[in-house]
């Protein structure tokens, strides 16, 4: 029943809407990753990043898709990479520079970890708490916490913590992905001075460039967070398209230096992607996650909030086909 409800939804958003939608996901298994691409493919033309301009300047009737990968982790090499390529499916896979350079954990890693092993957050490092503070400030924070619990995230055994490495980044370019920049450190720019903030977007950008011997020219803001100044200097910075997290559908209105992203997790049912999909047509029915979760209502009260929206503009119903 609810599947069926969610696909008639999605159907009549389709109906109403052009343009497409841009997906951001972090780590998937191989099956996770096929169930969501057998739900999107459902609806929407993948993509390739550098078909964006033209699939938003010349809408067709069936919506497009593009699939996009933060962080870098080796995760994407190991299990979503071959699933997309044996279903040629493209994506975009933003690697956190240093991570892959280093291999140390990323900031939020340690603090799963840190959660994980104490049953409990302890005052003080709550994630929106965290995520207020300058990167040194955090990290600080972080290193004081770890090293009084004695925790340590396992990165070396974990492949959904471990940073891919520069030669399989190489290699995910040599098979037609796109490798964008997401950050030297990870750090959330709009809490950081203005030269740190310029330098973390400057030297990511640089870096992905120097390493994959490609110019790249694709930026996704950490947790989303953004402002003129910092979309303006990734553009400086030779980007032609930038990323943020706001859940949104887009079309030839979309901004390419601010482009709105609909996350999704391993766990959602073909229904709860379909579901998400259809509320991001809805201008605020989605709050925008920062990187920090998902605030909804129940799904049966957005169901009826979008089906009472969408068949006011939508005289007959269509198939879901």
């Amino acid at each position: 029943m609810l599947e069926t409800a969610t696909s008639l939804l999605l159907a009549l958003v389709r109906r109403a809407k052009r343009g497409g939608v841009i997906i951001n996901g972090h780590t998937l298994t191989a099956a996770q990753t096929r169930r969501q691409v057998e739900a999107l493919g459902r609806w929407f033309d993948f993509i390739h990043l550098g078909d964006l301009p033209r699939r938003l300047a010349s809408p067709r009737q069936r919506p497009f898709c593009l699939l996009t990968f933060d962080d870098g982790k080796r995760n994407n090499f190991t299990e979503v990479a071959p699933e997309l390529e044996r279903l040629r499916v493209p994506a975009v896979f933003y690697v956190t520079t240093e991570f892959l350079s280093n291999g140390k954990v990323l900031w939020f890693d340690r603090h799963a970890a840190l959660v994980r092993a104490l049953g409990y957050c302890p005052a003080g490092l709550e994630l929106e708490a965290l995520k207020k503070l300058p990167f040194d400030d955090l990290m600080e924070r972080m290193d004081r916490a770890c090293a009084h619990w004695g925790i340590q995230a396992a990165c070396e055994i974990d492949d959904e913590v471990q940073p891919m490495s520069w030669a399989e980044a190489r290699d995910l370019g040599r098979r037609g992905f796109t490798l964008g920049a997401h950050g030297h450190t990870h750090a959330i720019l709009t809490r950081e001075t203005k030269a740190r903030a310029f330098a973390e977007i400057e030297e990511s950008l640089a870096k992905v460039s120097s390493e994959v011997g490609t110019r790249c020219q694709t930026f996704a803001f950490p947790n989303g967070n953004h402002n003129s100044e910092l979309t303006k200097h990734a553009l400086r910075c030779g980007a032609t398209t930038a990323m943020t997290t706001e859940p949104m559908w887009i079309d030839g209105y979309s901004s390419l230096s601010r482009l709105p992203r609909v996350q999704l997790f391993g766990e959602f049912t073909r229904a709860r992607i379909e579901l998400k999909l259809a509320l991001a047509a809805i201008s605020g029915a989605l709050t925008n996650p920062n990187g920090s979760g998902r605030a909804y209502r129940t799904a049966a009260k957005r169901i009826r909030r979008m089906r009472n929206r969408i068949m006011s503009c939508a005289e007959l119903p269509v198939s879901s086909n």
